[in-house]
């Protein structure tokens, strides 16, 4: 992982990896953080049999949730916790014959209250199996209570 920016931003990216790794959900998902800032993030799930769809492909929830994490985890990292206010992802290529799918979030628009993520999914050859845009309301809860002391 490349380093942080700033103390500001190490300090939430340390909160936010904890409470990923720490969340049932996520462990069932079983994703691993490559990269986390809160203008880029990459994660990686290892293909499992409990990710599958009936017809052996990774199920399009399975991939819609592992993006709606790591693209909210990106969202947090501007400093606040935030909530999905709209998910689009294009089901390009079915996720089969690889180890690992990718996911790429990359930051397209921070506003006072909105954040705007495209989104790619990936093989591990590189193919695009999905992409996407996703936008987030930033709330007014921080990640640190000691950022109240940052200035913004």
């Amino acid at each position: 992982m490349r380093p942080a920016n700033s103390e500001k931003e190490s300090k939430i990216r340390e909160k936010m990896i904890k409470e990923l790794y720490e969340n049932k959900f996520n462990q069932f998902i079983g994703f691993e953080i490559l990269e986390l800032s809160s203008t880029y993030s990459k994660a990686r799930v290892k293909i499992d049999e409990h990710l599958l769809n009936p017809y052996g492909s990774v199920h399009g929830g399975a991939l819609l949730t592992f993006v709606d994490t790591m693209a909210g985890a990106t969202g947090c990292m501007s400093g606040y916790y935030v909530t999905t206010v709209s998910a689009n992802l294009n089901f390009l290529l079915p996720a089969v014959n690889t180890e690992y799918i990718y996911c790429e979030c990359m930051k397209l628009k921070t506003g006072r209250h909105i954040l705007v993520f495209d989104i790619r999914v990936t093989d591990d050859a590189g193919n695009i199996l999905d992409s996407g845009e996703f936008s987030f309301f930033a709330s007014k809860s921080p990640v640190l209570t000691e950022m109240l002391n940052y200035n913004q």
